[in-house]
């Protein structure tokens, strides 16, 4: 028998906070089938989840899934349903959304979810690992979004410089208390408490069912579908905001491995010490304590976007931008697409490329918006959640 049988294999414990949603399932993926691990290790993947009915669904991409609700169950339910399962962690990622029309529950969902964190920690580094080796002292990665640092200047501007780590926040009043809890739990992370923080800041994602690129491509079809109410055919695409708008993304598998990646290189990644003093040096430490944005390898400006949407939707002339309100589409909600078309961000995602090598594969949304269409409409039509929660922050219900 070598050392690589089944006897020998020691699993990694991985859990994912709101493992059925948009990102929480990449992320769930992408540590199944991450590589470039000790060949004695795995991960194994379990995902916390508020509705029953999603457990199959889970369970289905080989997630172990729980069932518990930080908005609706006791915080002391919640954990020990938790920790029925594992009473280690290795790895803890928060993917989960709450309702984001009420700040005050917003505020009390950060505050339970660090709570949780704490409390699974707590027993988590006073637990010996399996085979009775030392207690584990979970790795958090903490998902915040780069809309944290507010707008960049447009392409072509002089003065454009991209958003890094270490960019002023300023960030629009929708995602501000997940910001807030994001970087309380940076500052409570690696003191007393028995648990290390990173937190993750993406651009906007796309692929699959599309999160706020599904958006785009609904906007597309709803002025072509205009054109043809009004008895005619669809010739000019209009975007109310500007063509030098960029529109910076990645597509949700990388932003997944970026993920995977932090994780292999805080729990298994090392240095020689270059003074040749003793073994070689962890680098865990660089990665807890640390912001790391996510973001594609360039950015697509509203023109490229554009150009995709009209080909791909049938507009045979010229795109229009900067087009008055009086001069848009009837029946098309031009003013919601503003969060899509008009946010102009350039993220830099150096930091992490340099840290652990991820690089982005997937093509960019103009690039492959043929493919990314398809798949959002199959997700339309299968019902899938995301789907109907983007049109609802659309038409401005931030409800869950």
């Amino acid at each position: 028998m070598d050392n690589t049988s089944p006897a020998n294999l020691h699993p990694l414990t991985v859990l994912v906070i709101g493992a059925n949603g948009y990102l929480g399932s990449a992320v769930s993926s992408a540590f199944l089938r991450a590589s470039n691990l000790p060949a004695s290790n795995f991960f194994r993947v379990y995902g916390l989840i508020r509705r029953s009915s999603s457990a199959r669904a889970v369970a289905l991409r080989e997630v172990i899934p729980i069932v518990a609700s930080l908005s609706s169950d006791s915080l002391a339910a919640v954990t020990q349903s938790v920790l029925a399962h594992s009473r280690t962690w290795d790895v803890i990622v928060l993917c989960t959304e709450p309702s984001q029309s009420d700040p005050v529950a917003q505020t009390q969902h950060w505050h339970d979810a660090l709570n949780l964190v704490r409390g699974l920690a707590k027993v988590s580094v006073s637990t010996p690992s399996a085979g009775g080796g030392k207690a584990v002292t979970p790795l958090i990665l903490w998902s915040s979004g780069c809309k944290d640092y507010g707008i960049t200047k447009l392409h072509g501007d002089p003065d454009l410089q991209p958003h890094t780590e270490s960019s002023p926040l300023d960030p629009p009043d929708v995602v501000r208390c997940r910001m807030g809890g994001a970087l309380r739990a940076l500052d409570v992370g690696g003191t007393d408490v028995g648990f290390d923080v990173a937190v993750v800041r993406a651009s906007p994602i796309c692929g699959y069912s599309g999160s706020y690129y599904g958006a785009a491509l609904e906007y597309a079809a709803a002025c072509a579908a205009s054109e043809m109410e009004n008895g005619k055919k669809a010739k000019v695409l209009k975007f109310t905001a500007n063509a030098n708008t960029i529109m910076h993304g990645v597509h949700v598998d990388d932003c997944a491995d970026a993920y995977v990646a932090l994780a292999r290189t805080a729990l298994f990644d090392s240095l020689d010490d270059e003074a040749g003093n003793g073994a070689p040096r962890s680098r865990r430490g660089e990665v807890v304590g640390q912001v790391f944005n996510i973001s594609g390898r360039r950015y697509e400006t509203l023109m490229e976007v554009g150009a995709a949407l009209a080909t791909e939707h049938g507009f045979p002339e010229e795109i229009q931008f900067n087009v008055t309100a009086i001069d848009m589409p009837q029946n098309v909600n031009y003013q919601s697409s503003e969060f899509v078309f008009g946010y102009s961000q350039w993220v830099s995602s150096e930091k992490i490329r340099v840290l652990t090598g991820w690089r982005d594969k997937r093509p960019l949304f103009s690039e492959n918006i043929h493919t990314y269409r398809l798949a959002y409409e199959a997700a339309k039509d299968a019902g899938d959640q995301n789907v109907e929660t983007i049109k609802k922050r659309m038409v401005g219900d931030w409800g869950n």
